[in-house]
């Protein structure tokens, strides 16, 4: 779908998508600009001492894995820079938004488990391989399954009751989705992506992150990046620890793993049971950070 037109049929089907907060557009606005004045970014965003603390929260878990703990905005933009902070200011907002209205016994009781691990595996798995980004695993992570927010927020029970039917993630849920709303979760995500005014990076690795038919990842914005979150969240699902990753393997999209063959320090196929029991091993029993 193209996202203009996926945002027609969303707001027809299931109301208005939440507006972007002036604080997180006048943020983005800013760090467009490469030579933005650090100290005028903290400004803005601590004209919001609610996000402030979200974002030092967020910084701080183990799931984003700072090896400094961070006690203030301004030592995050030193230490993160402006666009990785950027970045977890939109995913803050973006999950401030989607709450705000939701009824919080409609959300699976593992939804934000799911989004943290997710989120600190596309992190960690990016870190491995070297690809240089700077937050953009971790928030396409964190938002990849926003769309089942937006589709709760706007449908409530009757679409809590497609999730308990289809088993609310993977094929089941896309298919059921398609079959009874015309889009999937991903589409409405990318229909908010498009509202907001999303780098095409992120909206592009959030849409792309279930395999679809006719649609792949070397149309994304950032390949390598739609890839890392695609793979990251097959393995948030997979127990590793058990020593067989043959059904994680018989799942993994291929597409996926023949675009990473290209990172400056690829993951070969021998490796990557260790690779991944290291990296849960060390998120497995994170606290997920309250919001």
């Amino acid at each position: 779908m193209e996202p203009a037109r996926t945002i027609e049929e969303i707001i027809q089907r299931v109301g208005d998508l939440p507006a972007i907060p002036e604080v997180v557009a006048e943020v983005l606005r800013m760090t467009d600009d490469p030579l933005v004045d650090m100290t005028d970014v903290t400004q803005v965003i601590e004209r919001d001492p609610a996000m402030t603390a979200k974002i030092l929260r967020v910084s701080n878990s183990p799931y984003y894995g700072m090896k400094q703990y961070v006690g203030t905005l301004k030592l995050a933009l030193v230490i993160l820079g402006v666009r990785e902070v950027r970045n977890i200011v939109l995913g803050v907002s973006v999950i401030d938004g989607l709450n705000d209205g939701l009824k919080a016994n409609l959300v699976p009781k593992e939804f934000w488990s799911h989004s943290f691990l997710t989120a600190g595996v596309s992190k960690h798995l990016a870190t491995t391989m070297r690809l240089g980004m700077q937050g953009e695993a971790f928030i396409c992570g964190l938002l990849h399954d926003m769309g089942r927010l937006i589709l709760l927020r706007q449908m409530m029970t009757p679409y809590a009751k497609l999730l308990q039917a289809s088993g609310g993630h993977g094929p089941a849920l896309c298919d059921a989705e398609m079959a009874q709303l015309g889009f999937t979760h991903a589409d409405a995500a990318a229909a908010l992506a498009e509202r907001w005014n999303f780098p095409k990076t992120l909206a592009d690795a959030i849409h792309f992150h279930h395999v679809r038919e006719g649609q792949s990842l070397s149309a994304a914005k950032d390949p390598k990046l739609a890839a890392v979150v695609r793979i990251a969240n097959l393995a948030a699902y997979h127990d590793f620890a058990s020593g067989d990753a043959s059904a994680f393997e018989a799942g993994a999209d291929s597409e996926a793993w023949a675009i990473l063959a290209s990172a400056p320090a690829p993951i070969g196929a021998k490796d990557r049971l260790q690779v991944f029991n290291e990296i849960l091993d060390e998120l497995k029993d994170s606290p997920t950070p309250l919001f």
